[in-house]
């Protein structure tokens, strides 16, 4: 076999990366202009205002420039290069390469001899911005230069306007290793998130997610009822993506086993925006679009759908009645309607706006923003949602810089309108259905009406949210500090359901009643985590300890109320009038301690070794097995710091090898899973309902282990604009938690326990990013991803015990693969399906053998980002690509072909007559091909590829006139026209192929334009 299409276009897309560099040379002097006023302001002061009014950045070597040095200055719309000669006169001198100012010694710039390849022992570094920008780790940070593990970091100006309404979706395509999938285009509708792969038979995979220091859980289970969201909606629907900083995703075992046992399947920091040193700012973001269905299926016309009707009935030798063929005897059939226009082909409207002031100086810093939200749907009908919030954020110092506290808090608002049903589920309506209105504008009653859906069943949804989070330290002594984090998290949401008696016709209201179904949620989480860090440096020696402690507490309940028997329409939202009360009420708690170290030892800044240890204790563990402790080492190696690699500097300006090794475990397990449970007996004694157990106490339930390697090698050529990096992986996740099932003398039908299954994820990851082009008035940046993964479980010790819904699962296969039956085609003789037996022989359904593997876990998929910029105007494109294996759609699972519904327009190459070869059976309106049927769809013919190239995110911005900002006093001010979900290209012949649903409205195609201004 050959090597696929697509992989083929993703080499060549990274052999243009790094052939397609262009530099030019040549010394350019800044144009910018910059206000800096200030009595004894330090030089990294001065540098970081610099840099905060300019897009240029510092370089130089701190034991060369002394940037504690106090200055009186006083520049108002000063050019830079005069601010620069100003500030450095006599010590120091500056040179200007592309957009960084490196500062040296007045005399090395000026032509005193170096000796390049006579290298100090320790070398210094030169501090460069893209390798030394902060990057947030767990219960630290540090740079991209000295880092031991692997941490992918997506700032907050490709996150905001990028995301919709959940804040997950601007990491589509941006962080190598993580899958994340949208299961449907209506805002709140679960993610699915994956990183590195499966590491659990039966339990959760989701990484554990962290804003500002709290634990936020990203579903909201039950889904508040609502059938369009489904039991586990995205909690993420709830936190404002204009509001978040930066997010940090966090892999290996150097990166998460400071977590323990929540860190299995990675973890995810998400940091807010917070306010900064400097001039009081205002911004404000106003932007107004739509959204639209971005693709059509293809499905019969109304002559199509006639033909295969009486097709049908010609095939099964039966007479067409007004019972059985109401839509060719009683029907238009010259009538068309298309229901995919009519039901999800509408506009969603949006408008957005953001507001924010920020501002503060070295010993107060402010943020204060609040922003408004109002989309619609595709649907027919006025449902949308509606939501606001504000977000603040204050931090204050002594004067002597030694006690510092931080606040940091938001609170969001959302009210959801929907229809009880998803309207993409009713797009298969037969094409020649009546009118859905008569002709004096009421509902058309006469049929199964989809309009119907506008009265009835509804639902409504009132979601809270609220985020806090302080933060207290104390520096002891030089480099020792005391620190306290606390943090409080309270999700709650309302929702009713309703079923009027209005959803009947006329005609049988009078004995129709109406029904209520009320939903609460709420979710409590607090934490408090107190640490000690100490960083001693002497010479070619740093060193970094820290010890801390976590206190965690989570409750969630949940309420079900039903109400049924309502005789008026106009009193159905107030449970008190139903004839019939009835309910449920559930809840759960979750307690969590830890202790946790790290130490960090940077050796020449060549050398690096990280090693941290967590010893934590949950209740979801048995109570002989509920403390656990997970540790975790990271070596780095500098090598481009080596004095024998000197030579190559101009060329190989960075290289570095990091190791890694580690234990993790998965708490993704459920609450009370280790404690007797009882179920209900069927009937009732006296009145009395009794109970029976359905599973036994295990006191030696504990968690599931992964251990985690990984080598990652990190490269920078050229002053690094040219960045490159590969990671090899290998987990090995065990312990693995299953039902073993009991005989029924112990009076229950399972214990779940540890099982020694083994789960194997392994895979490579490559990032390439380029500063390709870079003039005067162009620039152009690029930053290329692609992952490739495998799983496998490589031991199942006990094939007896079956896991329910997964027989799918073979020792030395991968979890996603599933084994189905080979498609023959179909009969020449009698039109119906024929399978492979084990002999690869033709036969029928109930002979198949099912030996023909997919996998449907994605063979690759990554992301490449594009940034231009030429003159005044931004061009940002974001494309995401997947190769994967998906469900074949065109097959409806309820309705064959021929029957009263209909269908994809592929159904046309059906058999006909004797000796026709085809791989579509002939039309039937009864259940006579009906075994054949199911098992097609259980067979290679029920899956497709379903591999696309999306522009996920396009962004063009022109940024306003100098001379007109200067006029207005406006900073950084822009307008925009965004777009998400531009385009996709791909040959799956369903609605979408990352959803793969027949019944879930697609990812919507988002345009929008607006205007930010700063004053």
């Amino acid at each position: 076999m050959g090597m696929p299409k697509p992989a083929i276009f993703c080499i060549l897309l990274l052999l243009l990366h790094t052939c397609c560099l262009y530099q030019v040379k040549g010394q350019v002097y800044p144009r910018d202009k910059v206000t800096i006023v200030g009595r004894q302001l330090t030089l990294i002061d001065i540098f970081s205002s610099i840099e905060k009014q300019t897009h240029y950045y510092f370089s130089y070597n701190p034991s060369e420039v002394d940037i504690r040095r106090t200055l009186d200055v006083r520049f108002r719309k000063a050019a830079l290069s005069d601010v620069l000669n100003a500030i450095l006169k006599g010590a120091y001198a500056w040179k200007l390469d592309d957009r960084s100012i490196n500062v040296e010694k007045a005399a090395l710039l000026m032509g005193a001899p170096r000796q390049p390849l006579d290298m100090p022992d320790t070398p210094t570094l030169i501090m460069g911005k893209v390798l030394d920008e902060t990057v947030i780790i767990g219960y630290g940070t540090t740079t991209q230069r000295f880092n031991t593990g692997n941490v992918t970091t997506v700032k907050g100006d490709f996150i905001a306007g990028q995301s919709g309404t959940n804040v997950l979706m601007a990491l589509q395509g941006r962080v190598p290793g993580m899958l994340i999938t949208q299961t449907g285009g209506v805002s709140g509708m679960a993610m699915k998130v994956q990183i590195r792969g499966q590491n659990s038979l039966v339990n959760g995979t989701q990484p554990l997610f962290i804003i500002n220091g709290i634990p936020y859980n990203p579903i909201m289970t039950g889904g508040l009822g609502s059938q369009i969201w489904g039991d586990k909606a995205s909690a993420f629907n709830f936190v404002n993506p204009e509001d978040v900083e930066s997010i940090e995703v966090l892999k290996d075992a150097d990166a998460t086993a400071i977590y323990g046992s929540r860190g299995a399947n990675g973890v995810v920091l998400i940091t807010t925006r917070k306010g900064q040193p400097g001039k009081t700012q205002l911004t404000v973001n106003v932007s107004r679009g739509f959204g639209q269905t971005a693709r059509k299926v293809k499905l019969l016309n109304t002559p199509q759908y006639i033909a295969m009707r009486r097709e049908a009935f010609r095939n099964d030798g039966v007479t067409p009645t007004e019972r059985n063929a109401i839509d060719l005897l009683k029907w238009d059939t010259s009538r068309y309607t298309d229901w995919q226009k009519e039901l999800i082909g509408g506009t969603a409207s949006l408008t957005n706006v953001q507001a924010s002031v920020s501002g503060g100086n070295k010993s107060m810093q402010y943020l204060l923003s609040g922003y408004y939200r109002k989309e619609g749907t595709v649907f027919p009908g006025n449902f949308g949602d509606n939501r606001g919030g504000v977000h603040f954020s204050t931090s204050g110092a002594s004067a002597d810089q030694r006690f510092k506290a931080t606040f940091t808090g938001s609170f969001m608002a959302d009210k959801t309108t929907l229809p009880g049903l998803d309207f993409t589920s009713k797009i298969m309506l037969p094409p020649n259905a009546p009118t859905a209105y008569l002709e004096d504008g009421s509902l058309n009653y006469a049929w199964l009406n989809p309009y119907i859906g506008l009265v009835g069943p509804l639902f409504d949804a009132h979601v809270k949210n609220v985020l806090g989070n302080a933060g207290l330290q104390y520096r002891l002594l030089p480099g020792l500090v005391l620190k306290t984090t606390m943090g409080y998290n309270w999700l709650t949401g309302k929702s009713q359901t309703i079923l009027p008696i209005a959803m009947y016709a006329p005609p049988t209201r009078n004995t129709r009643t109406g029904s209520l179904h009320q939903y609460e949620y709420e979710a409590i989480s607090r934490i408090i985590e107190p640490q000690l860090s100490y960083v001693y440096q002497q010479r070619a020696l740093r060193l970094e300890l820290l010890l801390g402690g976590t206190i965690q507490g989570y409750n969630e309940t949940r309420e079900n109320i039903n109400g049924d028997g309502f005789k008026d329409d106009l009193l159905i939202r107030n449970i008190a009038y139903a004839d019939s009360v009835y309910g449920k009420t559930e809840g759960a708690a979750y307690r969590y301690v830890a202790l946790f170290g790290r130490t960090g030892l940077n050796w020449k800044n060549r050398y690096l070794l990280n090693i941290s240890l967590r010893r934590d204790g949950s209740s979801r563990f048995g109570p002989r097995k509920q403390f656990a402790t997970f540790a975790a080492v990271g070596a780095g190696w500098i090598f481009s710091e080596e004095p024998f690699l000197c030579h190559l500097r101009k060329v190989l300006s960075f290289g570095k090898l990091r190791l890694s090794y580690g234990t993790t475990g998965n708490d993704q397990i459920g609450d009370y899973q280790y404690l007797d449970q009882y179920s209900d007996v069927s009937g009732s004694y006296q009145g009395v309902v009794g109970l029976q157990p359905s599973r036994l106490f295990n006191a030696d339930f504990a968690w599931e282990l992964t251990q985690k390697s990984e080598a990652g090698l990190e490269l920078g050529f050229l002053n690094d604009k040219i960045l490159f990096s590969a990671s090899h992986f290998i987990y090995r996740s065990s312990n693995q938690l299953v039902a073993y099932p009991l005989p029924d003398i112990t009076g229950a039908g399972s214990i779940i326990g540890n099982l020694s299954a083994v789960i194997r994820n392994t895979g490579w990851e490559f990032v390439l990013s380029t500063k390709q082009i870079r003039k005067d008035q162009f620039e152009w940046a690029s930053s290329f991803n692609i992952s490739f993964g495998r799983n496998k479980l490589v031991q199942y010790p006990d094939p007896t015990i079956a896991i329910p819904g997964t027989s799918r699962y073979v020792e030395g296969k991968p979890l996603s693969q599933l084994y189905v039956a080979t498609s023959m085609g179909v009969d020449p003789a009698t039109g119906a399906y024929l399978f492979a037996d084990a002999d690869r022989h033709p036969v029928p359904a109930e002979k198949a053998a099912e030996t023909q593997s997919v996998n449907s876990y994605p063979v690759f998929f990554g992301g490449w980002q594009n940034s231009l910029r030429l003159g005044r105007f931004q061009l940002e494109v974001l494309l995401q690509f997947t190769k994967q294996m998906g469900i074949n759609t065109t097959f409806d699972p309820s309705f064959m072909p021929g029957y009263q519904q209909n269908q994809y327009a592929v159904v046309l190459s059906r058999w006909q007559r004797q000796g026709d070869m085809t791989d579509r059976q002939r039309y039937t309106q009864n259940g006579t091909l009906r075994e054949g049927y199911k098992k097609a769809i259980q067979s290679d013919l029920g899956y497709e590829d379903a591999s696309f190239i999306r522009c996920r995110y396009m962004e063009a911005a022109w940024l306003l006139p100098e001379k007109m900002q200067g006029r207005l006093h406006l900073h950084d001010s822009r307008l925009y026209i965004q777009a998400q979900n531009l385009f996709t290209l791909t040959n799956y012949k369903g609605l979408n192929p990352e959803t793969q649903s027949r019944t879930a409205i697609p990812p919507l195609r988002v345009l929008s334009a607006g205007l930010k201004i700063s004053l």
